[in-house]
């Protein structure tokens, strides 16, 4: 069997992704406390190494969208210190469940290859996470049906020309298939999450 070039980066982005999610009981062990803020349309965690308040090393926004959008939470702002390999899409599964029951969906206007990824891992190998299409503003794909129609920009610009605009991981909305919030419960079962306003 002949794998391209393309098929065997997919490969190797999908396992090191998986690999590298950094685990709640990691995130103890290196000393990663997270402060979550919830606001009435917007919610952010930082992630906070050792003891020192100033010592930040990741942080994640995600902003409550209007009525459309499949009433979806938009990330506004992730970065996570490259030391902290495997921080980010922790943040990402902790975010999903402080939204839930809505779904979190990537920013609308522009998304990062290292986002992008953790994107693509949860729409094509995340079993416990599903989503949903986003139609875009103009109402080309689902006519009629306002619900889901969201800015576009940052999936036009990943799609290619063998994969429109709305079959990229960008143009969905997502959530736990299950309900629940397992990541949530796992942080505050080890005691290194705080709620603080």
């Amino acid at each position: 069997m002949l794998i391209t070039e393309t098929k065997l980066r997919r490969v190797i982005r999908k396992n090191l992704l998986s690999e590298a999610m950094m685990t709640p009981e990691r995130a103890e062990r290196r000393g990663i406390r997270l402060q979550v803020r919830n606001y009435s349309d917007l919610v952010t965690i930082t992630a906070i190494s050792g003891e020192d308040e100033d010592d930040v090393v990741g942080v994640l926004w995600a902003e409550k969208l209007p009525e459309n959008c499949l009433k979806a939470w938009e990330i506004r702002k992730s970065k996570v210190s490259s030391e902290f390999d495997g921080l980010g899409p922790l943040l990402y599964d902790l975010m999903i469940d402080l939204v839930s029951p809505d779904p979190l969906t990537p920013d609308r206007g522009s998304v990062s290859l290292a986002a992008k990824n953790v994107w693509d891992y949860y729409m094509n190998n995340r079993p416990d996470i599903v989503s949903s299409e986003l139609d875009n503003q103009y109402d080309e794909r689902t006519r009629g049906y306002k619900a889901d129609n969201c800015e576009y920009t940052s999936a036009l610009m990943w799609s290619r020309k063998e994969l429109p605009w709305y079959e990229t991981s960008i143009a969905r909305a997502y959530k736990r298939a299950a309900g629940g919030t397992p990541m949530l419960d796992a942080l505050d079962n080890l005691g290194i999450i705080e709620f603080v306003s």
